[in-house]
This record gives C-alpha cells, structure tokens and sequence, in this order.
C-alpha cells in the first residue's frame, strides 16, 4: 500500500466545516505519524482539523442490504396463491397473498397453530387454523 508524503504548505481538498462544504485548503500541521492535522481553507481562512472531503466519501457506491429470510414469488405462482385467513389451513410450499406483507412462501410450519411465511420485505410469524 503506497503512502502520501505530506508537506505543511501543500494545497488539498478538504471539507472546512466553517464553510458547510469541501474547499481546497492548506496543510497547516502534520501529526508524528505524517498524517494532516491541522488546515487553513483557502476561502474562509479558518484553521481547523482536517476532514476528508466529503465527495470522495460519497464516491463509494453502497451495497443494498439483503434480508435475512427473504423470499421472492415468482409471478407464476402468484396465479395459485391463496389468500390469508387466520381460519385457513396451509402446509410448507404454499403461497399465500396477505394484505399487508404481499405475497409469501409458507417455509415451516409450527406445532402451536403458527407458521413461518418469507415475504419479499423478510420473514413472517404468523397464525392459522383458529376458528
């Protein structure tokens, strides 16, 4: 990994929190290890601790999480889903329409009148088989 010598004096980028944005400063101090620590922005000519530039923190593109448990329903599936009810029985493979979840899987079934059901948004505790 290739480090950057640094050099009080030298104009950089950095984020001036004076100026609520990124402006290209001067290097005021250096820290032991030669890191920047101290700037003086160039428009403001405030002196303040170094901060990255907040562009080349936004650069990164973020990875959307994935759920734990989510389940996809294919479109062919949802022709042959059943539509939830407390009342209703259902076993391990059937797709269900609820209301507000949308479609799901039924993935296990529970020896209390309970199932577990992935839905796109995650899983799902629900009821069934009560009168």
């Amino acid at each position: 990994m290739a480090t950057t010598k640094y050099k009080v004096g030298t104009e950089i980028e950095a984020y001036c929190k004076d100026c609520d944005e990124d402006r290209s400063g001067v290097i005021e101090t250096l820290k032991s290890d030669g890191n920047i620590n101290r700037v003086v922005c160039n428009t403001c000519k405030e002196s303040h601790l170094f901060r990255r530039p907040k562009s080349a923190a936004a650069k990164k593109p973020k990875s959307r999480r994935r759920i734990k448990g989510a389940v996809l329903v294919a479109e062919e599936d949802l022709a042959s889903a059943k539509p939830y009810s407390m009342a209703a029985i259902f076993e391990v493979g059937d797709i269900i329409q609820h209301k507000a979840f949308g479609a799901g899987s039924v993935v296990e079934i529970r020896n209390n009148g309970k199932m577990q059901v992935g839905f796109e948004t995650g899983p799902k505790l629900l009821v069934f088989g009560r009168k």
